[in-house]
């Protein structure tokens, strides 16, 4: 491992289950391999990747961010102190289990956008992932986080699509932004709940120059953890997606020459 973090970032369609695989990502790596691992909840409209791991934060970005500008409002603080010690509330805010490392962005407690959490965001990446191997970001739901160059220093993107040709077409959306917003050393296609005949979807993948890492097959039991609202991180090691998840970490470590 270089001395930087390998920074994975898992990007795609609403919906596509790139949570799901940032969370068998996750269970895979800690297992097999010695490497201190860091989880970013990135996903301030359904940030549900702590459930799924089983490591819920005590404190997200937005509520550090949120008591930050409290206290410069209440002059409860001066600005220079309470730029002092944000770095150290980041820290604290990250959630240790005996696998893994979770930090979360949060929701917005109130109305508005995502933007000054992103933005925010961009620079914690930074400044938390150089104490890890491996970062994994479970990226925001489309392009916003892409195009806002909050991943941009991210070295592997993976863009998870289900079967459908809208997904597939997100996929491309996302590959064209990275290209112009981000750095990444590799990008590869997670065809995700692979059922029945695929050829169509196959060819659209060919059409548009989209590289196909791997195939995940349609799995009963990520369905019945899904609907039971079990954390996924529980998940037999046997099961047809960790299989297929396996064989995924396996390509990209070569692919990045990582033992």
């Amino acid at each position: 491992m270089e001395n930087k973090p390998l920074v994975i970032s898992i990007a795609g369609k609403g919906g596509s289950g790139k949570t799901v695989i940032t969370t068998l990502l996750a269970k895979i790596i800690s297992k097999n391999y010695k490497y201190k691992l860091l989880l970013i909840d990135a996903d301030p409209t359904h940030p549900h990747l702590s459930h799924m791991v089983n490591l819920v934060p005590e404190k997200s970005l937005e509520k550090l961010r949120t008591e930050v500008i409290e206290e410069i409002l209440s002059r409860a603080k001066d600005f220079e102190a309470v730029a002092k010690n944000i770095d150290f509330e980041v820290y604290n805010a990250i959630t240790e289990s005996k696998s893994f490392s979770l930090f979360s962005i949060g929701q917005p407690e109130g109305p508005g956008c995502f933007c000054p959490s992103n933005t925010l965001l961009r620079k914690v990446i930074g400044s938390i992932s150089k104490d890890f191997d491996i970062v994994l970001i479970d990226c925001e739901a489309g392009l916003e986080q892409i195009n806002r160059m909050v991943i941009e220093t991210v070295d592997i993107l993976l863009i998870v699509s289900d079967i459908s040709i809208r997904s597939i077409e997100t996929a491309a959306a996302i590959r064209d932004s990275a290209k112009k917003f981000t750095r990444f050393r590799e990008l590869g296609i997670i065809l995700n709940r692979v059922k029945g005949n695929t050829n169509q979807i196959k060819k659209k993948i060919k059409d548009l120059n989209l590289p196909l890492w791997i195939e995940i097959p349609e799995d009963e039991a990520i369905t019945e953890f899904e609907l039971k609202g079990k954390p996924i991180i529980s998940i037999n090691e046997k099961s047809k997606s960790m299989i297929a998840v396996n064989r995924l970490v396996t390509y990209t470590f070569d692919k990045m020459k990582i033992k």
